[in-house]
């Protein structure tokens, strides 16, 4: 039972927002800080990212200009309840695309139990969550959402959206990659029941923010053993979330690119485990149910098939089917199984994975997308598939919607 009710968002008091908002903490680079930091002194990457100053560390620091931000009126929080619509038009590789859904506080559950209904699918690592829990504790807010996606099969959420984006939005902006962000603030209590009573009956499968969920949970705990007043209607027991149909048409997911050193024993298991193709049949054999590897190394191309679907078998027993056939799993699994998920380079673009495998001699591992009913049937088998195995985009924005856990 997804658990979800509206919630009183803190947000920037200007409807364009071009200047305040950024990307998730964990896409930020160093250069890319800096640059958003010059947008505007109240960008939201000062308390998503933020710096440690003279008086405080980092995490207080945040804080303090959460709270200042506010009062002086640059943040505002919104008297009433409601759920945030949510809209980013895009260009997918010469395609123009628009996916929409809806921001709400998603009632938490342990990360950890295979029988909720919110399903996570990547592993994650301790370090991103020590910070993201520190960055909670000062706080006491969310500053950016997860993605989750649930099941509309009737599209009944998918037209509520499209009905909206009709409406004059609340606030709008337009990031440096193009994609345009929309937001309206809907407080209709026939629709905010419609979400509550529709969302009841489905699982929630995060797309994105696993670490920011399993943050949001154990800050959850340690709330609740202090809290001599608890209650489980308490915000800190709810994480905000933006929500999304699987059969809303602009859900699209890229594939992420591996960089390595190739290890000794490569050509030795693709003699052994691998039919070896043409690059040209790497898009052919990308839409088959056992996804193909290519990789790139001396200055060659090659695409791999696995021999025998046993091999994926042996290698993965426990595994579910829709995990084994992906090309991540007989990476991770088949081809290079003793190399740590640290060990590799992780890269979006195949052409910069490639230029950078030619400057530092090593080799690239190119992998299809995972498609999105994999992502649901592996979540639904309460497994977790490896690191970067899914990159939705466009990301969503840090700064359209704040939600205070107090």
């Amino acid at each position: 039972m997804a658990d979800i009710k509206p919630f009183r968002a803190i947000r920037y008091s200007e409807e364009n927002i071009t200047n305040f908002i950024c990307p998730p903490y964990d896409v930020i680079s160093p250069s890319e800080k800096e640059r958003l930091q010059k947008l505007s002194q109240f960008n939201i990457v000062n308390i998503e990212l933020p710096d440690q100053t003279n008086k405080n560390n980092k995490y207080r620091n945040a804080a303090e200009l959460l709270h200042l931000w506010q009062d002086e009126g640059v943040l505002v929080r919104d008297d009433i309840p409601a759920f945030y619509f949510y809209e980013q038009v895009f260009n997918d590789h010469g395609i123009k695309m628009t996916r929409r859904g809806f921001f709400a506080a998603l009632k938490l559950e342990n990360p950890h139990s295979q029988k909720g209904s919110i399903k996570p699918h990547e592993k994650t690592l301790s370090k991103p969550k020590a910070d993201r829990l520190s960055l909670l504790k000062a706080t006491k807010a969310n500053i950016s959402p997860i993605f989750g996606l649930f099941d509309d099969e009737r599209h009944i959420i998918v037209d509520i959206c499209k009905k909206i984006a009709k409406r004059n939005p609340s606030a709008v902006a337009k990031d440096k990659d193009g994609v345009f962000h929309k937001l309206w603030t809907v407080d209709d209590k026939d629709i905010i029941k419609t979400l509550e009573k529709y969302l009841l009956n489905k699982k929630i499968f995060i797309a994105d923010g696993h670490h920011r969920y399993e943050t949001a949970w154990n800050y959850s705990q340690e709330r609740k053993e202090k809290d001599k007043h608890y209650s489980q209607y308490s915000d800190y027991n709810y994480v905000m979330s933006y929500l999304c149909p699987m059969e809303d048409p602009g859900i699209s997911i890229w594939a992420t690119h591996r960089v390595i050193e190739a290890p000794d024993n490569l050509e030795s298991n693709i003699e052994k485990y691998f039919d070896v193709h043409l690059a040209k049949d790497f898009q052919k054999l990308s839409k088959k149910e056992i996804q193909p590897i290519m990789i790139f190394k001396d200055g060659k191309y090659r695409v791999l098939t696995i021999k025998k679907d046993d091999f994926l078998k042996k290698a993965m027993p426990k595994k579910s089917k829709a995990y084994r056939n992906l090309a991540v799993s007989a990476l991770h699994y088949v081809l290079m199984p003793n190399i740590e998920a640290s060990e590799f380079t992780y890269v979006k673009d195949d052409k910069e994975a490639v230029l950078l495998a030619r400057k530092t001699g090593r080799m690239v591992i190119i992998v299809p997308p995972t498609p999105v009913q994999s992502l649901k049937a592996i979540s639904l088998s309460n497994e977790t598939m490896p690191q970067k195995s899914t990159y939705f985009y466009p990301k969503l924005a840090s700064g359209i919607v704040i939600a205070s856990v107090k």
